[in-house]
């Protein structure tokens, strides 16, 4: 809607009033989501980004998953709209380009705390003048940590959720996407071909990359993290009772557990017939804790990044979908980093996925009865029938179910 012209200054306006009062009136400054929602809102008034650019970060925030919607928002509605935009490059070159912005977000923004200042009587307002001013010099170092953490969520998305299918022509890209996830086949029962023979366990895993500085304070501070969300929770009044009788009844495993998440997760309950899915190795995988609400990617490098998966730990040959409750509810949000430095020092898994930890007898209270279909790996070269290369006329626009 905010790319509608008109309705965008609109928005606009509200949004910055808003996260204004929250820093100026509500003293919210050490909370980094109002200090994204000023710079979204600035950043929109960028004449070559618009308001499409606002629109992108706020989503990319909630949730770096949402990139594969929002590519098909931007390749499919914007296309019929007359907007020819290719969001595989849009998105790329905002997240290029949003550090050099970075000095007109600030000017824009002084300009908008010198208007609040302008409002204030003379005769008062010396508490409001000072939170203004305190405001202004948060700024200098607030947005380039803003800019930075999108620009790094933008390009988690892309590597993560984009394949070369959005990078064609408006359109085409999801044509290309389905045709491509078409040629899978589902199976309801475990093939020996999931199997991948002469797998090397021992070789550095596909999609590590060096560890950074970001990731070498989450590994120091992980203890620490991990034993107060357990403890939060289980301060929770609303915490399922399900979920509450798992951590009470052993907390080192639910502290244990819950340091494998980025941040801290939040507990979801499952309605009759919700599936996920599991990438597995063999026939009783089915029994582990650790689920996705997607498909996995087509690429076994951009999972094992993504998903921070050992070789030693899943072949990954196949994956299977299973649908729920039981159990009754789990735990849902970001996947942590792998730290891969004792095999391969300086070396790790960025992590950065979604992932539903499902706790219970056997870490994972999921039957056999409830797997109801089974798929080979787009990387699994033992597949019947492998991902054939899809041409750009394999369909219509119209015909795109994602």
């Amino acid at each position: 809607m905010t790319a509608v012209p008109g309705i965008d200054q609109v928005a606009d306006a509200r949004d910055l009033i808003a996260n204004g009062k929250a820093l100026i009136w509500d003293r919210r400054y050490s909370e980094l989501v109002v200090w994204v929602g000023v710079f979204a809102c600035l950043i929109g008034l960028v004449p070559s980004l618009g308001s499409l650019a606002k629109g992108v970060i706020k989503l990319v925030w909630r949730n770096a998953g949402e990139v594969g919607k929002i590519l098909i928002y931007i390749n499919k509605a914007l296309h019929k709209t007359g907007m020819k935009i290719n969001g595989y490059r849009f998105l790329k070159e905002l997240a290029d380009e949003l550090p050099g912005h970075v000095g007109t977000v600030t000017q824009k923004f002084n300009s908008f705390l010198d208007s609040c200042l302008r409002k204030l009587p003379s005769w008062g307002g010396a508490q409001l003048r000072e939170s203004i001013e305190h405001v202004r010099g948060m700024a200098n170092s607030m947005f380039p940590r803003v800019a930075d953490e999108i620009q790094q969520r933008l390009l988690r998305g892309l590597a993560n959720f984009a394949s070369r299918a959005w990078r064609v022509v408006p359109g085409q890209g999801i044509i290309v996407r389905r045709s491509m996830q078409a040629t899978r086949q589902a199976y309801d029962s475990w093939q020996d071909t999931m199997r991948r023979v002469g797998f090397d366990k021992t070789a550095l895993e596909a999609g590590a990359e060096p560890i950074d500085a970001s990731a070498r304070r989450f590994f120091d501070d992980i203890e620490e993290l991990s034993a107060r969300w357990a403890e939060e929770f289980l301060n929770d009044p609303n915490l399922p009772k399900y979920l509450r009788e798992q951590a009470e009844a052993s907390p080192e495993f639910f502290r244990a557990r819950l340091a494998t998440f980025g941040k801290k997760p939040r507990y979801e309950t499952f309605a009759p017939g919700d599936s996920l899915y599991r990438v597995i190795d063999n026939a009783e995988r089915h029994s582990g804790g650790f689920w996705s609400k997607s498909m996995p990617p087509d690429d076994e490098a951009v999972w094992r990044a993504r998903d921070a998966v050992l070789n030693e730990w899943n072949e990954a040959g196949a994956f299977i979908r299973a649908e729920l409750p039981p159990p009754p509810a789990g735990f849902v949000g970001e996947i942590a980093p792998q730290d891969l430095d004792l095999k391969y020092p300086g070396k790790m898994l960025r992590g950065g996925g979604e992932q539903v930890w499902l706790p219970g007898p056997r870490e994972g209270p999921v039957s056999k009865d409830q797997v109801k279909d089974y798929w080979h790996t787009a990387w699994n070269d033992r597949a019947p029938t492998p991902p054939s290369r899809a041409t750009l006329r394999a369909g219509s626009p119209n015909e795109c179910d994602l």
